[in-house]
Formats: C-alpha cells, sequence, structure tokens
C-alpha cells in the first residue's frame, strides 16, 4: 500500500449490508514495535465511524484497496 491509495475495511466488504467506510492513506507507521508480520498504515476516512478524526491507525491485514473490489465485482 502506497500513500494516496483509496482503501475500505475488508469487513466492510463481506458485510455488504453496511456502507463501505473509505479513506485515503496518508502514511506508514514507523515504530520500535512494527515488525514485518504486524505493518500497519495512517488512514484519513471521509465517511463513517472513523471519519471524526484526523487520522486512524489501521493494519495493512484489516484494509482492501478500493481498486481491488471493483476488479473482484467485474
Amino acid at each position: 500500500m502506497q500513500v494516496g491509495d483509496l482503501v475500505t475495511w475488508k469487513s466492510d466488504v463481506l458485510n455488504n449490508k453496511v456502507a463501505l467506510e473509505m479513506g485515503i492513506v496518508v502514511g506508514h507507521f514507523r515504530g520500535k514495535t512494527s515488525l514485518p508480520s504486524n505493518r500497519c498504515v495512517w488512514v484519513k476516512f471521509g465517511n463513517g465511524q472513523h471519519s471524526h478524526r484526523d487520522r486512524t491507525l489501521c493494519s495493512i491485514d484489516h484494509l482492501l484497496l478500493v481498486e481491488d473490489i471493483k476488479q473482484k465485482r467485474t
């Protein structure tokens, strides 16, 4: 995932009953405890329950690129 990518939660894609919470990757998490198996990014969400925050720390394993959703549905 690169800065500027449009992402959403994997759980929102699996559950068709909720609206997708979209956000943009604004940075990579650089911490001493950041292991390769636990990679995280900072995301700024435009809608949904996390939109009130300036940015949200998210595990890459819990996110999905929006362009990947479009490819799976076509």
